[in-house]
């Protein structure tokens, strides 16, 4: 009996340990990545940060497409990065001719796609078809939306709204939900906890209100409860982008989307929320405040 729990206590320390040292390893990660991207953000130059997006966004979309390739399907790659680059080209523009070129350019990529789709006999077929058009609107074009907010006014200020506001979600979240987690939030990631969600949209909201207060001090003028509402919405935001990559992961079998980020997995493992954030955030400050 004695060597029973022995084992016991031996495995539970063992299982402690490991989340002790995955949470160490998380949170390196999570401290070294943002230090990196401050340094570029910080620079204030919008090559540089474009640059940035472009390189995230073009590795997102490899790991999106190797996750599908090891389901069986076939997406057109060339076609994808090719476009991506396109789409992401409008970042170092910022007029309003190359945005509007998008909508053009989009019913003449999905007839190219059908097209490589008709005339292979049947060797692609829509699903590959669907699977290119997603990666390319689910990674560059919403990553793009990072590029576009750094050319608003203030934008270089307002972009760590996306940024941090993801990372602080998904870090109050982690904390809040190893610590008090207890009812699952979702099948899709049984990991996560209602507890977690709620720590993460505190968290979240508790950042907006700090960081809308060091804008206001050099001459940003913002309403707090607006922004707290909005760190709140943004939040809830985040976990739904956090919940879609891992309802892709599920789908093809795969744990991570890649093993370039210790303690996280790939790129799309560590930006799916900032990919969803993206759009709402440039919104709001690009035609209600």
């Amino acid at each position: 009996m004695s060597l029973i729990v022995e084992r016991e206590i031996l495995v539970n320390d063992f299982t402690l340990k490991h989340k002790e040292e995955n949470m160490a390893k998380r949170l390196i990660s999570t401290a070294v990545g943002i230090l990196i991207l401050a340094l570029v953000f910080i620079s204030q130059n919008l090559f540089v940060i474009n640059l940035a997006v472009t390189i995230v966004s073009i590795i997102g979309l490899f790991e999106f497409y190797n996750a599908f390739k090891a389901k069986g399907i076939k997406p057109f790659e060339a076609i994808g990065y090719i476009v991506s680059l396109g789409i992401l080209s409008i970042g170092y523009l910022d007029n309003n001719t190359t945005k509007a070129l998008l909508f053009v350019a989009l019913p003449i990529i999905l007839f190219v796609l059908f097209c490589k789709s008709v005339f292979t006999n049947n060797k692609y077929n829509v699903i590959d078809v669907a699977v290119t058009l997603l990666g390319i609107a689910y990674i560059p074009l919403l990553l793009s939306f990072i590029s576009f907010t750094c050319h608003l006014t203030n934008g270089l200020h307002f972009v760590w709204y996306i940024l941090a506001g993801a990372w602080v979600t998904d870090s109050f979240a982690y904390l809040v939900g190893c610590k008090f987690g207890k009812h699952k939030f979702s099948e899709i990631s049984p990991k996560k906890s209602i507890e977690g969600c709620v720590g993460g949209v505190i968290g979240c909201a508790l950042f907006y209100f700090a960081y809308t207060y060091y804008l206001k001090s050099i001459g940003v003028e913002l309403n707090y409860l607006v922004m707290i509402v909005l760190g709140a919405l943004v939040s809830v935001i985040s976990q739904i982008g956090d919940l879609a990559a891992s309802s892709v992961k599920r789908y093809c079998g795969e744990k991570d989307f890649g093993t370039i980020m210790p303690g996280h997995g790939g790129i799309l493992d560590r930006f799916d929320s900032v990919i969803m954030i993206a759009p709402f955030v440039y919104m709001f400050f690009q035609f209600l405040v």
